[in-house]
């Protein structure tokens, strides 16, 4: 099965709109229905998900309380294939430093894509034969097996 990484946005994205693209990313890496996909973390992505969901005017569209975002996060643990956080020297030179974790932890753990709006990871499109799609680019490849 084909490893991906979601970036921060995807994963809020299908927080806040639950019939949206993000949303349906997600659920098809097996969190709800048929698992089409392994989704990958790190421990440093999953820190960023709860940092941005505790922004006041994201908590403010969601509503989820503390426990709540905390038990998400754990079943993110608990679903996913998780990788170690990166040694500080261990880095990918990207426009916004902030974006290596995405590219460490598909690369650490396989992955072949991340999905992505971010215009620094989409602008790279390709590293060390890790592929960067925007979430409807992967949909459709999802949708007819081309992944």
């Amino acid at each position: 099965m084909i490893k991906v990484v979601l970036d921060t946005n995807q994963i809020v994205s299908a927080i806040l709109n639950p019939k949206g693209l993000g949303d349906v990313i997600l659920m098809s890496s097996g969190l709800k229905g048929d698992q089409k996909y392994e989704l990958v973390v790190s421990e440093e992505i999953l820190i960023e998900i709860k940092r941005v969901l505790n922004y006041p005017r994201i908590k403010k569209l969601h509503g989820w309380s503390e426990e709540r975002i905390d038990l998400f996060l754990n079943l993110l643990k608990k679903h996913a294939y998780v990788v170690a956080t990166p040694p500080p020297h261990d880095k990918v030179v990207l426009p916004d430093p902030g974006d290596d974790k995405f590219f460490y932890a598909a690369l650490q753990a396989g992955a072949l894509y991340i999905v992505s709006r971010d215009n620094h990871l989409l602008n790279i499109k390709e590293y060390k034969g890790v592929r960067v799609l925007k979430p409807e680019v992967f949909i459709s490849a999802m949708t007819n097996n081309a992944l």
